[in-house]
């Protein structure tokens, strides 16, 4: 995590200004930082100090179990909180989140400004419509799963979560996160491969044809 210096974060905050939805002056409690692609934003286990607004990027949320499996539960982007569940329930640990691209976040340091937060009803009535809308997100996912084919599904998985042109996601995570089975997933992307869609690659699968993916997922 890079925070960029004053200078810089006024320009920013003057670009992309953060949501009007506080009752109080949040600029105090604030900076703005940077994420490199794979840099933890959250660490799975720790009580996170800050909430985070993500302004530009994407990253990916996940859970590693007991027995050291991982497992994908969302794929986050710009514009979105990020620690909220662990703003409001004080014991909760946070569960990891990972840059998929460059991201740039405002933190809010909920060490200084956790009370002021809580007791905002314009923050918190944000915050609920704010939840409403990914958990609607998340039963649209689960629908999806079961009303298109794995081709359309993985198509547009591949390009939400590639980073200039290469998906280089683990295929037993991605293959739970789609709800299919570890060979049928290896099929479609090895069927992807032979139409010349990818090509694989040490660092992952490149798109060699995106207009087809986009086609093939619907969008």
């Amino acid at each position: 995590m890079t925070p960029l210096d004053k200078k810089q974060a006024e320009a920013y905050m003057k670009r992309f200004p953060l949501p009007d939805v506080f009752s109080f002056d949040i600029t105090p409690y604030l900076e703005v930082v940077c994420f490199e692609t794979d840099d933890m934003i959250m660490r799975e286990g720790e009580r996170p100090s800050a909430l985070y607004f993500l302004t530009e990027g994407r990253a990916k949320l996940f859970l590693t179990h007991d027995n050291g499996r991982i497992s994908l539960i969302n794929f986050l982007e710009a514009p979105c909180f990020l620690g909220e569940m662990e703003l409001l329930d004080s014991g909760r640990e946070a569960n990891g989140v990972k840059a998929i691209t460059a991201c740039i976040c405002y933190a809010i340091d909920m060490t200084k400004c956790k009370k002021l937060l809580l007791s905002d009803n314009m923050f918190l009535k944000y915050l609920c419509v704010f939840l409403s809308n990914k958990a609607t997100q998340n039963t649209n996912h689960y629908s999806r799963n079961q009303s298109y084919p794995l081709s359309a599904r993985l198509a547009k998985f591949i390009l939400s979560t590639s980073y200039k042109g290469c998906y280089r996601e683990r295929h037993t995570e991605v293959a739970e996160f789609l709800g299919v089975s570890y060979r049928h997933l290896l099929y479609v992307i090895a069927d992807f491969v032979k139409k010349g869609i990818l090509s694989k690659s040490k660092q992952g699968y490149y798109i060699e044809d995106e207009k087809e993916l986009r086609k093939i997922g619907g969008m």
